[in-house]
């Protein structure tokens, strides 16, 4: 797990420490840094796969990020002799990365300079991330091209329906080799003789003549995702296909049960923002890495509180969660998660850290805050800024 970033010289950054938890909440104005700890992350795993990082060569601009030139990364007015540096520490210690700044080469998308440390979940085959610039409604959705990345949603969410149709009746259990191994994030059924236990083929709820097993460890994914969706969504159902001999996925929805699936592009943005989300979380193994920005996208103001507290159980789950969000009702809902417990789990606060960006003002260069977050779901200290803009605004009605 990570748990620290360092940056120096990096975009924005002269020297910065970003603290990690297995819940970290990237929260601020815009253009204040939040996304630039990302990509930082990004590039690190893009050089990898690339083939690049062993080589001490930083790749910026590639298939899972783009971020221009090297004259571009390098913090503006540094020398021309300066490096950057990006050092990731988790439980076996550090990995420190360091990339010459070459006038010459100011215009290349490769900076060189050393490191070769590829060890921890951001590098581990299970990775998910997610932008926030997701897939919307399409027709049809694209199969990935390779296997080895079966449970890649797509860093736009682009293969869920794929995953969804090739994969339906895959297993959640953490006994299984090479599968969805969250057996924690298995969803809690009430004692209810009313409650669904199984799915039909298109997707749709069967009640059951008997009591259901509460917690029966074996279930499909296509039921877990369909349950969990319905605490973000109220009534969400899908059916999801691959279509032979075309690397093309289909993708039927909706949310009530008395009316036909449609196709994507008949219903909201929402639900094909929040889906990707769901299927990432639940074909992740303990100890891999999520990294979704703003979850909170065409949400209602409930189902942004209500996705809160499921990435808060997803963290409490095994699985190490980075957000980067602008919606108070994310946050509370990962206060309520702390406080109350979601779904019958709850998660530390010493679990969870909150890192608030704040531009370089006339008060200071770009600097970043840490609140804390305490068992009670209270939060100290609450700088100017940090989600107070509701409280603002009714003083200003009152």
């Amino acid at each position: 797990m990570i748990k620290q970033l360092q940056l120096r010289n990096f975009k924005c950054f002269a020297d910065q420490t970003i603290r990690f938890a297995p819940l970290t909440l990237l929260v601020g104005a815009n253009a204040a840094g939040k996304s630039s700890v990302i990509q930082a992350l990004l590039l690190l795993r893009q050089s990898e796969l690339a083939e690049m990082l062993e080589l001490s060569w930083l790749l910026l601009r590639g298939d899972l990020i783009n971020v221009g030139t090297q004259a571009e990364v390098i913090r503006r007015g540094v020398r021309e002799d300066d490096r950057i540096e990006i050092t990731l520490t988790d439980e076996d210690g550090q990995q420190r990365f360091v990339y010459e700044f070459d006038i010459e080469r100011a215009n290349e998308y490769i900076m060189y300079g050393s490191g070769r440390g590829m060890e921890g979940n951001l590098f581990n085959r299970r990775f998910n991330y997610l932008s926030a610039e997701r897939i919307g409604p399409r027709l049809l959705y694209p199969i990935g091209s390779d296997d080895r990345w079966r449970f890649n949603v797509g860093s736009q969410g682009q293969y869920t329906a794929a995953i969804l149709g090739r994969s339906r009746d895959i297993v959640v259990d953490s006994g299984m080799i090479d599968q969805p191994v969250v057996d924690q994030l298995l969803y809690e059924y009430a004692d209810d003789p009313d409650a669904p236990i199984e799915l039909a083929d298109n997707g749709a709820q069967i009640q059951p003549t008997e009591p259901p097993q509460p917690n029966e460890p074996f279930r499909p994914l296509v039921a877990e995702v369909t349950r969990w969706m319905q605490e973000i969504v109220p009534g969400f159902e899908f059916d999801a296909k691959i279509i032979e001999q075309t690397d093309q996925a289909i993708l039927l929805m909706r949310t009530d049960p008395t009316q036909n699936f449609v196709r994507a592009t008949n219903i909201g943005f929402g639900l094909i923002y929040t889906l990707p989300i769901v299927v990432a979380a639940l074909v992740a193994p303990a100890g891999s890495l999520l990294i979704v920005e703003n979850p909170e996208a065409h949400l209602h103001p409930r189902s942004q509180s209500a996705i809160g507290k499921f990435l808060a159980r997803v963290a409490a789950a095994g699985v190490q969660v980075v957000v980067e969000t602008h919606s108070d009702h994310v946050l509370n809902g990962i206060r309520v998660a702390v406080r109350e417990g979601a779904w019958d789990k709850k998660l530390d606060a010493d679990d969870v850290s909150i890192q608030y960006f704040m531009a370089a003002d006339s008060e200071g260069p770009q600097r970043v805050i840490t609140p804390r977050l305490y068992p009670s779901g209270g939060i100290s200290p609450r700088p100017e800024g940090f989600f107070d803009q509701i409280d603002k605004d009714l003083m200003e009605l009152l």
